[in-house]
């Protein structure tokens, strides 16, 4: 089917927020941050900035916090719908990302690297109930690239691996879901509360001054927040989630009608 756009100029997934920083530690660069409720649509994001920044030969490590892993390998018919992707065609990459990817936005990451979009993979995450959920795995992409990929359990375990890598890009993803620990929608006890980490803790572990985040702010290419409300307790609690991100990193604050800066950088 062939879509007709009003204005085919500037296409992106629907419902999504775009907002062009400064660089976090460069003066000669800016980066994008892109802000969705659909975690999938972040492929779009990263296959726009692979092929802007024209690093498909050195593509950018993801490190993504989720509470989920969000790492379903594609299967054949998805890998031939990924070949015949136009990457050149921001409305195709829109389309696809709404409307062909997972609903359940848990094949986004390794598509991507399918596409060599992504390079390697590290993901802080919730999920996983045996120790062959947590192993180390491995994607070969269409153009025979290996993609490593690594799950972590806590955060300073991330930490300690990743700070002695040698990637020098790095697309940074957040799912707000990350920042809950009880959580009935992921779990199905629908009987029980809630429960999240705390304004101080998500403040410690994003800090700028933690090694991680100061690892990743130097080599940063872009950065991708997923609010997902339903898995968040609703969507008051996913806009609380994402103010005290949005207060921790920036002034005046994402998409106000004034510049937006880094917090660290005034």
């Amino acid at each position: 089917m062939k879509l007709e756009f009003r204005n085919p100029y500037g296409i992106r997934p629907p419902g999504t927020l775009v907002e062009i920083l400064s660089h976090p530690e460069r003066d000669d660069k800016s980066v994008e941050l892109a802000l969705f409720q659909e975690h999938r649509y972040a492929f779009f994001f990263w296959a726009k900035w692979t092929k802007h920044y024209k690093l498909s030969d050195n593509p950018p490590c993801l490190i993504s916090l989720d509470y989920h892993q969000d790492l379903c390998f594609p299967c054949d018919t998805e890998k031939k719908w990924l070949a015949e992707l136009n990457l050149n065609d921001d409305a195709e990459i829109a389309f696809f990302s709404w409307a062909k990817m997972a609903g359940n936005n848990d094949g986004h990451i390794l598509s991507a690297a399918y596409l060599n979009l992504i390079g390697d993979i590290y993901v802080h995450c919730r999920q996983g109930s045996s120790d062959f959920d947590w192993a180390d795995e491995e994607l070969i992409d269409r153009y025979g690239n290996a993609h490593v990929i690594r799950k972590f359990k806590t955060f300073d375990v991330l930490e300690n691996h990743v700070i002695d890598l040698k990637d020098e890009h790095v697309f940074f993803d957040i799912d707000l879901d990350f920042f809950t620990l009880n959580n009935p929608y992921n779990t199905g006890r629908f009987e029980e509360k809630y429960s999240y980490l705390t304004n101080k803790k998500i403040r410690e572990i994003l800090s700028v001054d933690r090694p991680l985040v100061n690892w990743i702010f130097k080599r940063l290419r872009g950065f991708t927040i997923a609010t997902e409300p339903e898995h968040c307790g609703g969507i008051s609690m996913s806009n609380k989630l994402f103010d005290t991100i949005n207060k921790l990193y920036f002034e005046p604050g994402l998409f106000t009608p004034s510049q937006c800066e880094w917090k660290h950088k005034k």
